[in-house]
């Protein structure tokens, strides 16, 4: 067992996939024997210096004779940007795109690449591979978004440096870059379902790690039981009564283009449902960065989710959920709560897997929220015996040449 420092760079991209790495980025800081470099790009950036982490962003890529570049992106860059993401930092991304995009293809064809899809068409992988040549990790930890993570595991592979991919969901979209070569050596999975399916498109099965994702330790915190026990007295709500918990979207369409229900639906349906059956209230929790629910609008048998309320007391809170396409389905279902989808298909796959009962249009959402079927979570295979940051933690150590692991 060698034990000495070992330098392990760590970078994602914003939204979910900065909370996977949050607690593995704060537990392996505190490790004398790992010296922790973190990038954040878009919004990941603010998240993690928010929460007290030193990060860099796409600026600390940036070399002197990027000059040209730069001047070059500043015409380039799409506004208006997230609050969270800076002009400097984004013009740095654009930078780096361009002068990938003129290495790999010329002048003229990374014009016209750049014309026809924009940011799309970004791959910097020569920009990854000199940050790596100039900060030398021993180990590259990314999540396994497109583009920026892409490029750096691939670059970190054309320079023989062991990589880590730390996935939160299903995959199934991202597979055809996952299971490609020249991607990360390893790869970490939330459930052994999911990595079976990984394994089915191409994966290493060798390489695959079911660790649960990191991002969902802290459903499983004790405190929320006495702060759900206080919301539900806030709501006025009976021991014997049900709540219903509306997971609201974030944006008009879903990822995959399919247009949201819209919020006068949705609580038209809710009340209506909560008419019929009296036994039952609804709370609407939205989306911290997307309120959809216009102040002053009556809610005769539900109630919007007061401020600072975090989604896992709501989910400890409530005895069911419906949604269209979120993560606090997934969320609800391992907290064994009833989930109906509507609409979702198999993006997210949850009835796939046992784990919601999607229907196809909201009028039939009443139905399927009284029988209040129970997930199926033995199909999934999701790993609650441990923390998923623990165990991501020692996967860590391992390839960086530290500890085994048991």
């Amino acid at each position: 067992m060698r034990r000495h420092t070992v330098k392990v760079l760590i970078a994602c991209y914003g939204g979910g996939h900065v909370q996977s790495l949050l607690p593995v980025v704060r537990q392996l800081s505190d490790q004398p024997d790992i010296s922790v470099t973190v990038l954040g790009f878009t919004t990941a950036l603010a998240t993690f210096r928010s929460a007290g982490i030193a990060a860099d962003g796409y600026c600390s890529l940036l070399d002197a004779d990027d000059a040209p570049w730069l001047s070059q992106a500043q015409t380039c860059v799409e506004k208006p940007l997230h609050p969270d993401v800076s002009e400097q930092d984004s013009a740095a991304y654009y930078a780096l795109g361009l002068r990938d995009l003129h290495i790999d293809h010329g002048a003229d064809k990374a014009r016209e690449l750049f014309a026809r899809d924009g940011r799309k068409a970004f791959m910097p992988v020569h920009a990854m591979r000199r940050l790596l040549r100039r900060s030398t990790p021993d180990l590259v930890v990314a999540t396994t978004s497109p583009r920026s993570e892409l490029a750096l595991v691939r670059a970190a592979r054309l320079e023989g440096i062991e990589s880590l991919a730390v996935s939160d969901l299903f995959l199934q979209h991202e597979s055809s870059y996952i299971c490609a070569p020249g991607y990360a050596n390893h790869l970490t999975v939330m459930a052994a379902a999911v990595g079976e399916d990984m394994a089915r498109r191409g994966f290493p099965a060798e390489r695959i790690h079911v660790t649960g994702s990191p991002a969902f330790d802290s459903l499983f915190d004790g405190t929320h039981a006495a702060a759900a026990a206080s919301l539900r007295q806030l709501l006025g709500m009976g021991d014997h009564q049900k709540l219903l918990l509306w997971a609201c979207p974030s944006a008009p369409v879903s990822l995959i283009g399919k247009p949201f229900i819209d919020t006068a639906s949705m609580i038209a349906f809710l009340e209506a449902y909560c008419d019929k059956w009296p036994d039952t209230r609804y709370l609407i929790r939205q989306h911290p960065s997307k309120p959809v629910v216009p102040p002053g609008t009556p809610l005769r048998r539900g109630s919007v989710c007061p401020p600072g309320v975090t989604i896992e007391t709501c989910l400890h809170a409530c005895d069911q959920v419906i949604l269209e396409t979120s993560t606090v389905g997934l969320q609800a279902a391992l907290l064994g709560k009833p989930v109906v989808t509507v609409g979702a298909g198999d993006y997210p796959p949850y009835a796939a897997y046992g784990l919601a009962v999607d229907v196809p249009v909201l009028a039939e959402a009443g139905a399927a929220l009284r029988r209040m079927t129970a997930p199926d979570l033995a199909r999934l295979a999701y790993p609650l015996q441990e923390r998923a940051t623990d165990r991501v933690g020692r996967l860590v150590r391992e390839l960086a040449g530290l500890d085994g692991v048991n």
